[in-house]
Parts: structure tokens; C-alpha cells; sequence
């Protein structure tokens, strides 16, 4: 039996950066961002775009620590600079130029900050509303800082290079901060089951994806100003189907191809074309809010789904299943041990003299003795042994592809623990109680075999074992259908 009963081994603590090399990672990234950005400058001017800034803000708003830490900013500073003089700016330009890329980030962090850390990460109804908030307040508080000296870095005018410089910080926080905020986590990448995700790319679910491929290449074969919206069905559609995260890819994916074509056509990002480089910039900055504000709606209302569906099927009070999704995933596994011929056995649980605890202590240590029970036995069962509350303090197991003498030994192990383990409430009341158990087992239930027959034929043995001492286990000597 050993060999087929689970270890339980105690779950390790998720592996995660110290807060000395989360700095420098953070420093690294946005290195390497500051290079990619700099790649887009035209010849003497501000870059057309820029990842840097909206990538340390995600990355703060994420693990908020880095905003505390001086390492951080000195990492990060160190980064804006040094990219900057190698990218052939001078000193003093380099230095202006970070100052700026900072002051953005810190309008923006201080904007976020003042909501909860759902609607941060885009979990929230209005969160793509107060994205595009944060967005504007990070564009508008590294432009403040950095337009002055544009006239004497890269000449123009100061309203130019305003509006140049904040539309541009718009953009990419709206394309890149959804991305980096609702990325998931390693832990979340490591537990995925790759084989059911790529199983589901039917043709039904890469529809909306293929759609939105097909509109993007008609606006690029067509051309004109109302190519600019010919993905936003496809996006919407993709919103409805896809996660979050898939989705701010896609909204970053297109808004990059409409910046970059456009660039190839009428419109260059320079004082030459500030208008049309403006307009084009705040189209697709509320290009992907809608997509974005639809994917987040969605992602909530998948929450709220799964929590109610949770707790439709899960007893309130344990945490176990519930009696009527119990009778359910026996009811499947009957079914499958009959086609395979295997044997089964069910158990029901039966806390001796409970009421005795409701009365002596009341119902709130009651509540957390069941709770406790509950965690005890779940630390003894297999991944495919099934636990439900049928009610009051009465439990039922069923256990999948055992022996006779296994779910006996089984019931005596759980017994066994229950009677050796001290209850505590409150800190202060300790409590010894000891279980009856009736077990049932069945070779290989036939294809007709109900749960609840089994679940009867267990409730008489558990009665025999209350009748006759508590604290036993009772086996059916067989199984009557």
C-alpha cells in the first residue's frame, strides 16, 4: 500500500529574487530596453520609441519593494545614463534625459499606488480607465521635466517637443505596461500544463487571431486613415476569447506594426510631421484601450465565476466537496473503475460525540474542530482519493484502485491519527476526539453500481461501529446492489 499512497511532503516556500539582485535586474532590463529604444531615434531627435520608462514602472508596481529601495534607483539611474552615453549623448544631455525618464516613472508610481493592487494588475472593472490615467500622468510628468531641453538637444520648438515627447511616453506606456502587468508569474509558467494549452488551439480557438492577421494585412493592402481601425473587431474578439496577458501582446503587436508602416509611408517622427506623428500616436493609444478594458472585464468576470462555481461545489466551512459534486466525481470514477475492472472502497466518517464539543465549548470551536479534522485527513489521502462533508460531522472518502486490506488499513491509519492528534481552539482549549468509520469495498462495481448504494452499506457498518465502542473501523463483509 505504501508504494500507491502519495508523500506528503511540506510545500517550499516559491523561490524568489533578493531584493539586492531584484535591483539589478531591474537595472539590467531597462539597459537593454534603453538600447532597443534609442535603435528608433531619428537623426537628432527624441527617440519615436521608447520601452524603458513603462518597463520600470511595471516592474515596480509588481514588486513594489523596488520602490523603496535606494539600489533600485541607483541601478535604474545608472542604467538611463550610461545607455544614453553610449548611444554617443553628451553628459549633460544624458543626464537631462534620464532625469526625465525617472521623473515619469515616479508620477506614474505615485499615481498608481493609491489603488488597490487587483485594479493595479488590471484585475478590476475600471482598471484599463485608470491605466490609461496612469499612463497620461507617467507621459505628462517625464515630458514636463524633458521638453525644456529638447529645443537645445535637438532644436524645434518647446510646445513641439512637448506634445512629441508626451505622446510618444503615451503610446508605449498604454502598448508595454499591460504587458508587464499582467504577465504571469514563474511559479504560474512552471505550473501550466502545456499539453492541455497547446491542445485547445482547435480552429475554433485560433479564429479570432487568424481574423485579426487578416484585417491587419488588409490595412496594410489598402492603406488610408481608416486603416487604423480595421483590427478592432478582430481585437474585441480576442478580448472575449483569450487572457489578458495574450491580449495586451496582440494590442502591443499591432500598435507596433501601425507605427512602424506608418512610418514607412507619409509620416516620420520629427518636427516635420508633428501633427500627423501625434494623431497617429493617440490613435493607437485608444486603439488598445477598448481591447484592453474588454479583456479585463473578462478576466474579472472569470474570477468571480470560478469563485462561485468554487463555492457551489465546496463546503463552506472545510473546504472539502460538497455532498451533491461528492456524489457527482464518485458517481464518474464508479464508472471508470467498472469499464477497468478495478476495485474501490468508500468510507464514512462519523465524529464521536460532537455535540458534546457544541455543547462544552460552542459552536465556534466546533466549526474549527471540523476544520482541523478536515486538514488532518486530507494529509493522509491520495491525489485521486475524493473527500466530501455529506453534513453535521459526517464525512465520506471514497478510494479509487484499492485492495480490501488497504482501505481497511487506510480507515485505521485515519482513526489512529485523529485519536493521537490534540485539537486546539483558540490557542487555549485543546480537545482529544476519536472517529468511527464504515468501509465498504467492491472488487470491481459492476456497470449498474450506484455511490449511494455503496454510501448505505457504509452507513450501516458505521453505525456497527458506533453501537459497539466508537473509535473502530467496520468493514461490510460485501457490497449490495
Amino acid at each position: 500500500m505504501d508504494s500507491q499512497r502519495a508523500t506528503i511532503e511540506p510545500a517550499s516556500a516559491p523561490r524568489t529574487l533578493s531584493d539586492s539582485h531584484a535591483a539589478a535586474a531591474l537595472g539590467i532590463a531597462i539597459f537593454v530596453a534603453c538600447i532597443i529604444g534609442t535603435l528608433s531615434r531619428p537623426v537628432a531627435f527624441l527617440a519615436s520609441f521608447w520601452p524603458a520608462n513603462a518597463l520600470m514602472l511595471g516592474l515596480i508596481l509588481r514588486r513594489p519593494s523596488l520602490a523603496r529601495d535606494p539600489r533600485a534607483w541607483v541601478w535604474s539611474t545608472c542604467a538611463f545614463v550610461f545607455s544614453s552615453l553610449m548611444m554617443g549623448d553628451g553628459p549633460a544631455a544624458a543626464i537631462w534625459l534620464s532625469f526625465a525618464n525617472l521623473a515619469g516613472v515616479v508620477a506614474g508610481f505615485q499615481f498608481f499606488k493609491g489603488f488597490d493592487r487587483n485594479t493595479v494588475l488590471l484585475r478590476g472593472t475600471l482598471s484599463a480607465l485608470f491605466l490609461l490615467c496612469g499612463c497620461l500622468v507617467q507621459a505628462a510628468g517625464e515630458s514636463v521635466v524633458g521638453f525644456p531641453a529638447t529645443p537645445f538637444l535637438f532644436g524645434g520648438t518647446s510646445v513641439g517637443a512637448f506634445f512629441m515627447w508626451f505622446t510618444s511616453a503615451l503610446m508605449c506606456s498604454m502598448l508595454i505596461l499591460p504587458i508587464v502587468l499582467s504577465a504571469p508569474t514563474l511559479q504560474q509558467i512552471r505550473r501550466t500544463d502545456w499539453k492541455k494549452f497547446f491542445r485547445q488551439w482547435d480552429i475554433v480557438h485560433i479564429a479570432p487571431l487568424l481574423t485579426l492577421v487578416a484585417c491587419e494585412a488588409g490595412a496594410v493592402l489598402i492603406g488610408g486613415p481608416g486603416s487604423l481601425v480595421f483590427g478592432v473587431p478582430a481585437l474585441i474578439w480576442c478580448a472575449l476569447r483569450y487572457k489578458l496577458f495574450s491580449v495586451s501582446l496582440l494590442c502591443f503587436a499591432v500598435g507596433l506594426l501601425k507605427s512602424y508602416t506608418a512610418s514607412l509611408g507619409i509620416i516620420t517622427y520629427t518636427p516635420d510631421h508633428m501633427i500627423d506623428a501625434i494623431s497617429l500616436r493617440l490613435g493607437i493609444t485608444l486603439l488598445s484601450l477598448g481591447p484592453l478594458a474588454v479583456a479585463s472585464f473578462q478576466a474579472v468576470r472569470n474570477e468571480l465565476l470560478s469563485k462561485l462555481n468554487y463555492a457551489a461545489r465546496h463546503d463552506a466551512l472545510t473546504g472539502v466537496l460538497g455532498r451533491s459534486t461528492f456524489l457527482e466525481q464518485c458517481a464518474h470514477w464508479l464508472q471508470k473503475l467498472g469499464l477497468e475492472r478495478r476495485p474501490a472502497a468508500v468510507l464514512m466518517i462519523d465524529l464521536d460525540n460532537f455535540k458534546g464539543v457544541n455543547d462544552t465549548h460552542g459552536h465556534a470551536a466546533g466549526d474549527e474542530l471540523l476544520r482541523e479534522f478536515t486538514q488532518l485527513v486530507t494529509l493522509h489521502l491520495r491525489p485521486a482519493d475524493v473527500l466530501g462533508r455529506m453534513g453535521g460531522e459526517e464525512f465520506a472518502l471514497m478510494l479509487p484502485n484499492v485492495t480490501r486490506d488497504e482501505a481497511h488499513d487506510i480507515a485505521e491509519r485515519l482513526c489512529d491519527a485523529t485519536r493521537r492528534h490534540i485539537f486546539t481552539f483558540n490557542d487555549e482549549v485543546q480537545l482529544h476526539v476519536t472517529v468511527s468509520i464504515g468501509v465498504v469495498h467492491q472488487e470491481a462495481p459492476p456497470k449498474h453500481a450506484l455511490i449511494e448504494q455503496l454510501l448505505r452499506e457504509a452507513d450501516h457498518a458505521l453505525y456497527e461501529a458506533k453501537g459497539t465502542g466508537r473509535n473502530r473501523v467496520v468493514m461490510c463483509p460485501h457490497a449490495v446492489y
